[in-house]
């Protein structure tokens, strides 16, 4: 059940109206959240409701950690939590190698951002960072949370489950703010980023031989545009559809392609698991003080090496993760050498256009079907021909519009939420409608799924 589609937002309607009247037990809107986590699962098929059993186990050495003394015995503990998320992870990543592909029609949903959640839970537990929760229900209700099921963002489970404990409070704020986030995820996926996949990306990146360098360059452009509406407009929904429920999913994206260093592009895409990769793995990566080039460099290599294969075990994703990898050893040495940022506009603006150019490279290895397929591109590149007659203009307004739209300061959007909440509610349901049906006038094709609902 995609978010972006009617059937999720007639089931986001019916959970809503319960978990409100439920607002004033616990209990109840517990057994609501759970009843809605399971059948969201069940809609993608029937053998994910075997999945409340591994988030059992993490819930009972949640249990466990938060009584164990003995560093063995915690050790166990955690161990047992990698062994269920990461053998669930890696489980699925590797069907494809295993005789079992016939199968893959099982496994529609990618539990990534699920086992992700799961161990921020029983680590954070581990290193004594929280205290266990010692409700199944209030577990089941955070671990399986369906608005980030499919593609996040990664909350931590802990702060999760202090939201979904507390008192329910939902303010007419709260209501004004998710519908505009809803809204305008909409329109990132369904306008833009759907678009720019039908018309330009899946074409030149198809067949790269039938299109000019300069084509091929923009539609490499236009992927790194679609890649992010969608990414982003799926955060945006999901980030609505808990806010429908009083609760705060994180922020996951921050004008990305205005980084002024590799570095900072990963500060503000996909924040959640960049976030992610740098508690859980990068920080506990050994490292010299004495060598801290070396050291700081390898640990970023692994990193991003193992960030890669978790989108896909092939060639293409490894590449692409040792390049980010290795792209950060860079950016760390160059601050080591340079104690102090450049006070000039000029050195900033090259950094942007260096960094945004450097992830266009990147994206041709993560959008490639194949190693063959991204090198098809790059000699596409590389052939220096420039006509332009597969750029119709309206391709090209769309791209405007959406390097426009990527860089409006975040202030534009809590300025038109403040507003949208002085509203009446009665407006907010009209301007809603009228905006789905404008959707539906221009896209008409329906939703395609989410990038990343893949990894």
């Amino acid at each position: 059940m995609l978010v972006s589609t009617a059937p999720f937002f007639a089931f986001l309607g019916a959970v809503c109206l319960l978990y409100w009247a439920a607002a004033g037990s616990r209990r109840l809107r517990l057994a609501v959240l759970v009843a809605a986590n399971l059948f969201f699962l069940a809609r993608f098929n029937l053998i994910y409701l075997a999945l409340p059993v591994a988030a059992s186990a993490d819930f009972l050495v949640g249990l466990g950690l938060g009584q164990a003394r003995r560093a063995a015995l915690r050790r166990l503990l955690l161990g047992v939590s990698l062994a269920v998320n990461l053998g669930l992870l890696a489980g699925l990543k590797l069907v494809p190698f295993t005789g079992a592909e016939r199968f893959a029609w099982l496994f529609t949903l990618s539990l990534s951002f699920y086992c992700f959640q799961s161990l921020t839970y029983t680590i954070d537990l581990y290193f004594g960072e929280m205290e266990p929760t010692r409700g199944l229900g209030a577990y089941l209700a955070a671990a399986l949370f369906f608005p980030s099921m499919t593609a996040g963002p990664i909350p931590r489970q802990g702060k999760l489950l202090e939201q979904i404990s507390a008192p329910f409070q939902f303010t007419p704020e709260d209501g004004a703010r998710a519908l505009l986030l809803i809204g305008v995820g909409l329109v990132k996926k369904l306008l833009i980023a759907d678009f720019l996949a039908n018309n330009l990306v899946a074409r030149v990146f198809d067949t790269p031989a039938l299109y000019s360098s300069l084509e091929t360059l923009v539609g490499v452009y236009a992927y790194a545009l679609q890649l992010y509406f969608d990414f982003s407009g799926y955060t945006d929904i999901a980030m609505g559809a808990a806010l429908l429920l009083g609760l705060h999913l994180p922020e996951n994206f921050r004008r990305p392609y205005l980084s002024a260093n590799l570095a900072d592009f990963w500060r503000r895409w996909h924040i959640t698991f960049s976030n992610w990769l740098r508690d859980y793995l990068f920080d506990v990566l050994p490292k010299r003080r004495r060598r801290p080039l070396v050291s700081y460099s390898y640990a970023f290599l692994i990193t991003f090496t193992l960030g890669g294969l978790w989108h896909g075990i092939s060639w293409t994703f490894l590449i692409w993760g040792v390049l980010h990898g290795l792209g950060l050893g860079v950016v760390f040495a160059w601050k080591l050498r340079r104690k102090l940022p450049s006070p000039f506009w000029w050195d900033q603006a090259l950094g942007i256009v260096v960094t945004f150019h450097f992830v266009c490279f990147t994206w041709i290895f993560f959008r490639a079907s194949s190693l063959e397929n991204a090198l098809a591109i790059l000699r596409s590149l590389g052939a220096l021909t420039w006509s332009a007659g597969n750029l119709t203009p309206l391709v090209v307004g769309v791209l405007l519009l959406a390097a426009v739209l990527h860089s409006l300061p975040s202030d534009w959007f809590e300025d038109a939420a403040r507003w949208a909440a002085r509203t009446p509610f009665w407006f907010q349901g009209l301007a809603m409608a009228a905006l789905i049906l404008l959707i539906q006038t221009l896209a008409g094709r329906g939703s395609a799924p989410f990038v990343y609902g893949n990894f």
